[in-house]
């Protein structure tokens, strides 16, 4: 299994609460890189993620559309032809507090 750790910014979350809850969030994340003409590029990826139970709750207690997360380990899952990360552990960084 892939562990993968990432930075980005919340751009959407989804909190669902079947039997157990869960959070389906999605995290804008730079990709700076240089051109060909050696011109720096920023890129963004929007990458899916998934935290259940506890961690559900509080990502979504505690979001706000301009906060920034470090998800510190993921670990990659592949449903239905489509990619996500499952949340394993993680920290919200407030905007106001990195500026």
């Amino acid at each position: 299994m892939n562990h993968c750790s990432f930075f980005g910014k919340f751009y959407d979350i989804n909190y669902m609460s079947d039997d157990v809850e869960r959070v389906e969030l999605i995290l804008q994340v730079e990709n700076k890189r240089k051109s060909k003409n050696d011109i720096k590029k920023m890129d963004y990826e929007y990458l899916s993620f998934q935290a259940w139970g506890t961690a559900a709750i509080s990502i979504f207690n505690n979001f706000k559309p301009e906060d920034y997360m470090l998800i510190i380990d993921s670990t990659a899952r592949s449903e239905k032809g489509l990619t996500y990360f499952r949340i394993n552990e993680f920290k919200i960084l407030k905007k106001e507090k990195l500026t």
